[in-house]
């Protein structure tokens, strides 16, 4: 017997948007997820000085498994930023479909209601993360949330202007693409460094965070060196990973670390097929002998491995058959950067043992170790 044209419309309907959970992560802790408007008063934002500088932000809090009173699902990105993503991707695909429709029904499981914190609660050590180029913090819900399930308060910033779209609480949209993906274009890319080192300092000003603080700063592709060009500029931020992403930018690479520095890159990509990292490295080598810097290159990974993409692209059967993703496992790939992440913070940060990062691993063989520099932080 066939179902009524209306009937089957509404099972299809509910068949496309049907939500897919993301895999909770396996960690100490849980996550609470809150979203906030920065807004640095009296700073013309250098894109368009027409208006104040504001940015949003996402901000992943560790909770105790014994103080979340209840957890729930949430949207991995809203609805309109996944729209966005769709058009973006589908123009990337040519004329291979893309499925639309997917990225709004992913979700995330969260702490959404925790007993009251004590105010004498020892604060947790605070990690900024930087997206790539174009891209939104959305893309990196999931690496914030292993992390803060690690015991890190966590910062997923974006930067108006540069990332491709930035949706704002009172409805306000702003479109990217005022920064070129030219590793030609080094003004250009050294200006929009120099801008998202200024919005790093506002959150850390935002947050409060003391002057003799410890900050780290994981940066993935593009803000791997905005990682670098922000512990420059501001000394509480103690310690910075670059996620495969070239340093480019005027005087980025020149510039060297200046405090521990780990740089993680996809398979084939490292200091000798990579002048700007070359660069890099020679530079903190010339002028910060002792500095702790270390490489690691993990096997059959690429570019997309080092955030969100290939944890989404292996949940859900839509994106896989589309190609999204790629040859490592999502699932595994996020579980071996939290725990190489973890260790270094741990390490550069609270004064612990390097951990993983003293060496190759029985439990990570794909991760290598191709150069490493000192031995301790400074």
């Amino acid at each position: 017997m066939q179902l009524p044209k209306v009937l089957t419309a509404i099972f299809y309907f509910f068949l496309k948007v049907q939500a897919v959970l993301l895999p909770v992560p396996h960690t100490p802790y849980l996550a609470k997820w809150t979203t906030s408007e920065l807004i640095n008063h009296g700073f013309p934002d250098p894109f368009n000085t027409s208006h104040t500088r504001r940015i949003m932000i996402s901000r992943y809090t560790p909770v105790q498994k014994r103080d979340c009173l209840e957890t729930c699902r949430l949207p991995y990105m809203p609805e309109f930023i996944a729209s966005v993503e769709d058009e973006i991707f589908q123009a990337d695909m040519g004329d291979t479909p893309w499925p639309r429709g997917v990225l709004a029904s992913l979700e995330v499981e969260m702490c959404c209601k925790e007993r009251r914190r004590d105010h004498h609660d020892k604060p947790r050590p605070l990690l900024l993360l930087g997206p790539g180029l174009n891209t939104t913090r959305y893309w990196y819900s999931a690496m914030g949330q292993s992390l803060a399930g690690m015991g890190f308060e966590v910062v997923v910033m974006d930067h108006p202007y540069e990332t491709d779209v930035v949706q704002y609480p009172d409805g306000t949209v702003i479109y990217g693409g005022r920064v070129p993906a030219d590793a030609e274009a080094v003004e250009e890319l050294r200006f929009a460094l120099e801008v998202r080192a200024k919005d790093a300092t506002l959150v850390l000003d935002w947050l409060k965070v003391p002057k003799s603080a410890k900050v780290g700063f994981v940066g993935s592709s593009f803000g791997g060196p905005a990682a670098a060009v922000a512990m420059r500029r501001d000394g509480r931020i103690a310690a910075g990973v670059n996620l495969d992403g070239g340093m480019f930018g005027a005087g980025v690479a020149e510039g060297g670390a200046v405090r521990p520095f780990l740089i993680f890159g996809a398979d084939g990509h490292n200091t000798t097929t990579d002048e700007t990292w070359g660069r890099f490295w020679d530079a903190t080598a010339e002028r910060r002998p002792g500095l702790w810097m270390k490489e690691l290159s993990v096997v059959n990974a690429t570019h997309r491995t080092f955030l969100d993409f290939s944890l989404v692209g292996e949940v859900s059967e839509e994106l896989r058959r589309v190609g999204f993703g790629g040859v490592v496992s999502g699932v595994w790939a996020m579980g071996m950067m939290t725990e190489y992440l973890t260790d270094f913070f741990r390490f550069a940060l609270m004064g612990e043992g390097e951990g993983l990062l003293a060496g190759e691993s029985g439990r990570f063989p794909e991760v290598k170790f191709l150069r490493p520099q000192g031995t301790q932080p400074l």
